[in-house]
């Protein structure tokens, strides 16, 4: 098969994918989609070996910090600064110091007791 050929056959593919996606978002009922995503999920972890997970900054009332991602922030600009290509600067209340942690969507690899993590801002 040549180049070409795969690269139509890629595009078909994508183009069916996106094609039944539309349908899915637009005929599917909203009340079933939240167990077809449980089930898509589960189909997927067999597959993906990964663990994502999310840590927000604040918490749901918006005015406390999550103490969690200030432990994780202070980690990262501590071990990670000088693997990350894109930081944010800011500097601390009261303090004549500036706190270096990752920009937006910038993603860093650590090791930490021997497993390798992915830290991603988003």
């Amino acid at each position: 098969m040549v180049m070409s050929e795969m690269f139509t056959q890629l595009g078909s593919v994508a183009a069916g994918i996106m094609f039944l996606w539309a349908m899915f978002q637009q005929y599917f009922p909203y009340q079933l989609r939240p167990h077809i995503q449980k089930y898509s999920q589960k189909l997927v972890s067999f597959v993906c070996p990964y663990i994502h997970i999310t840590v927000q900054e604040y918490f749901a009332d918006r005015w406390r910090r999550n103490e969690a991602y200030v432990a994780i922030e202070d980690y990262l600009s501590s071990n990670s600064s000088s693997r990350a290509k894109w930081l944010k600067a800011y500097i601390i209340k009261d303090s004549q110091s500036v706190a270096l942690s990752k920009d937006d969507h910038e993603e860093v690899t650590d090791e930490f007791q021997g497993v390798k993590l992915w830290w991603a801002s988003v």
